[in-house]
């Protein structure tokens, strides 16, 4: 009897632990909607869905390079330059259809992927220091293209914005199914394919990987370059969403989208990155950052909530982790 009890206080610890980042998302919510009725209409609503849905698709790709053991500081910035990069692109009347320079823009989210692995993978830089150059130079970019301030165009196709802005049938935001086709694709990959396990592999251990026949540096260049088509798409939706583009733009997306992946490696594998823990984690940090805008919070509590959530967060995970988290190359 006594054996029964312990084993049925152990499995509940153990589901509580596994979707705590869950509850905790439920109960802020509602604490918010409590606090604020406005917090549960359907166009509040919507906001957090297309907020989760940036920070979440960039969290995702993130999610996947921590997967193999790397870190990139350039997602804020890769996603920067694509938006500015499609918007200028589609004020040009010779590109023709939208769906044109969206592909346009992913083919050089490819090369920026390629260039974080020429850096970190064949050259050997720190990912730390290879990122944030990179970080730095297309911010640079950015701003001469712009000429350091806001561009928008009356010359942009009618459909611009309609990624962002628009809705599925009415109902559901483009942007918000455009995120669940993401989470459904990088879910797929990393669970059910060969090409995911190598690069939870990789991360794991990359000296036993490469021992049992893992191509290293194929599957960290893999996650590199996928990452970076991910930051490529949230460009793209950013500037659809705001019908704007500014060279910091994506920028401010970069400590949300690392605090997803460290919130997501708390739920359901405690200790490992995975997509669904990316996903609520995305939900959970745009529902606080709405919800304290809605209360009329200061404008410093959105900053210090989220280092105290991403303190949290990467402590828990060092915690559970018997090696610890993973070096980013400092």
């Amino acid at each position: 009897m006594a054996r029964n009890k312990l084993v049925s206080s152990s499995i509940s610890r153990d589901i509580f632990t596994k979707y705590l980042l869950l509850f905790a998302t439920i109960i802020v919510a509602i604490l918010f909607g409590l606090a604020e009725r406005r917090f549960f209409r359907i166009n509040n609503l919507f906001d957090i869905i297309r907020a989760a849905s940036l920070i979440g698709i960039m969290g995702i790709g993130l999610t996947i390079v921590q997967a193999a053991g790397e870190f990139d500081f350039s997602i804020g910035a890769q996603a920067s330059f694509n938006g500015v990069a499609f918007a200028m692109l589609m004020a040009r009347k010779d590109i023709g259809s939208i769906w044109i320079g969206i592909l346009l823009i992913l083919c050089l989210s490819v090369g920026m992927g390629l260039l974080n692995t020429l850096f970190v993978i064949k050259i050997k830089m720190p990912a730390f220091v290879a990122t944030l150059g990179f970080s730095t130079v297309l911010t640079g970019l950015a701003k001469y293209i712009t000429g350091g301030g806001i561009f928008f165009s009356l010359g942009w196709p009618s459909n611009f914005t309609t990624m962002g802005q628009g809705f599925l049938f009415g109902i559901m935001p483009n942007l918000a199914l455009c995120f669940l086709i993401v989470i459904f694709l990088a879910w797929l990959l990393m669970e059910k394919t060969r090409a995911g396990r190598h690069i939870y592999a990789v991360g794991l251990n990359p000296i036993a990987s490469h021992h049992v026949g893992i191509n290293v540096k194929r599957q960290k260049a893999i996650s590199f370059i996928i990452c970076s088509v991910l930051c490529g798409l949230c460009g793209i939706a950013q500037a659809s969403m705001l019908k704007s583009v500014a060279p910091e733009m994506g920028g401010g997306n970069l400590l949300p989208a690392i605090s997803t992946c460290m919130l997501g490696a708390t739920f359901l594998r405690p200790g490992v990155f995975n997509i669904l823990g990316t996903a609520v984690g995305a939900l959970l940090l745009a529902i606080i950052s709405n919800g304290l805008t809605m209360i009329g919070a200061s404008f410093f509590m959105k900053d210090i909530i989220q280092g105290i959530i991403l303190l949290c967060s990467v402590g828990v995970i060092a915690l559970i982790r018997k090696g610890g988290l993973p070096s980013v190359g400092i």
